[in-house]
């Protein structure tokens, strides 16, 4: 799978990127503001992507967007926050059939960039704030997926050591706010927002496919002639090692305990060993044939699962695990064995191959779907690495066993969360 990305500096602060590939019948469209992640605006960037939506001012409601969108051969707009580090984005997408595949040359795709620009620049609006009922709505909702995020204890557990972890940062802040936040917040305080999102955020316009990319873009320079936006993407801090291991026991209704364990890696994305890091992280917990699997899990039954995930933007690396909390002590030991076996170099020969195959093969698998293109090159973006999915490929298969070594070195365990039941000592 070959793609070619150009990028197109419309003015400062807005460019545009076009993905191409002729691997899909389809094209998608992404517009992405940036914010710097905080408490004031997390809840109010996160009701804002829902509230647009909702509809436009001459697509009232979703009944009449919908039928609009299936006269543009069934095109589909969606709109939802990402998180990259401490960038929390707002991204509104439209995806539609591209139009060569369209018979009588009709210009699908010029039609529905329109549509997702008035979506976002064309709200609806009622003295001067926000349709008062959407957002009332549109708040219950958010109030319903902020809530039910401890329903998912597994990733609730890792999200408790993150907040343990780096307290009192802004990485601290989860990307849809909290519950007060969210209720404080009234139609006139979101349309102010909207206004702040629009002129001063740093923006991103991804199109993946085949399109007219000179029509495109001189239909974003027309859309953004009046506005004057920031020119940096947010920037996350490495997060700064600690004195000690930190522990923390928190009681849940969980018949399953989690053992959650946090580590600093002091590695950049934009740093050369990243990709040795990439293979490290493979190699002990990323799949059936990393250490964690076969050691922790499969050989002395320890825990129920057993992985390590990397959170790149802020040099960190959580182990996940699910175990009996009776046996939170020898997981967490055979944990610590494994990560002291990769500094004293006991790698096998399988290991590395399977963890460095692994690794480009799911790099690859991202040209199957134009989402997760455009999502690995906007987060290349974000970075500043702005590495093609072949060249990161090239990388990490001119990695060697050494270099892993070298880069265990430097993760340090930094700290331990345990989420046990409410019935455990």
């Amino acid at each position: 799978m070959k793609t070619k990305k150009e990028t197109y500096v419309i003015k400062p602060g807005v460019r545009l990127h076009h993905i191409q590939t002729n691997q899909f019948k389809t094209v998608t469209v992404g517009l992405h503001f940036h914010r710097q992640l905080t408490a004031k605006e997390a809840s109010l960037n996160a009701l804002l992507t829902d509230v647009i939506r909702r509809g436009n001012k001459q697509y009232t409601d979703s009944a009449t967007l919908g039928r609009y969108l299936q006269t543009l051969y069934g095109a589909y707009f969606d709109a939802d926050i990402r998180r990259k580090g401490e960038d929390q984005i707002l991204s509104f997408t439209i995806s539609t059939v591209a139009d060569r595949f369209i018979p009588g040359g009709d210009t699908c795709v010029q039609k529905s960039v329109a549509l997702l620009f008035d979506m976002v620049f064309q709200p609806q609006v009622e003295n001067s704030a926000f349709r008062s009922d959407y957002v009332e709505q549109e708040k219950k909702n958010l109030i319903n997926d902020i809530e039910a995020l401890i329903n998912d204890k597994r990733s609730y557990a890792q999200w408790r050591l993150i907040e343990n972890m780096c307290e009192g940062e802004s990485y601290a802040v989860h990307e849809l706010g909290d519950v007060e936040s969210v209720r404080a917040i009234t139609p006139e305080s979101l349309y102010a927002q909207y206004h702040k999102v629009i002129s001063e955020s740093p923006v991103d316009v991804f199109v993946t496919g085949e399109a007219d990319i000179d029509a495109i873009c001189k239909l974003v320079t027309e859309r953004f002639s009046t506005i004057t936006p920031l020119e940096a993407y947010p920037v996350t801090d490495l997060y700064i090692p600690k004195e000690g291991v930190r522990r923390i026991e928190e009681s849940f209704d969980v018949s399953q305990a989690k053992l959650s364990m946090g580590f600093y890696t002091g590695v950049k994305p934009t740093d050369a060993r990243y990709p040795s890091l990439m293979v490290y992280n493979s190699i002990l917990g990323s799949g059936a044939h990393s250490k964690l699997f076969n050691n922790v899990r499969e050989k002395l039954s320890l825990a129920y699962y057993a992985a390590s995930r990397l959170y790149r933007y802020k040099g960190l690396m959580v182990i996940a695990s699910g175990i009996e909390y009776a046996n939170r002590q020898k997981a967490e030991d055979e944990i610590f064995v494994q990560i002291e076996d990769m500094k004293q170099g006991n790698i096998s020969a399988y290991e590395f191959d399977v963890s460095v195959k692994s690794i480009i093969n799911s790099l690859r698998s991202l040209g199957d779907d134009n989402g997760y293109l455009e999502d690995y090159y906007l987060g290349q973006s974000v970075s500043g690495t702005n590495v093609s999915i072949q060249e990161q490929c090239e990388k990490i298969q001119a990695v060697t066993m050494d270099d892993v070594v070298k880069v265990a070195q430097v993760i340090k365990p930094e700290m331990v969360y345990v989420m046990k039941g409410k019935k455990e000592a």
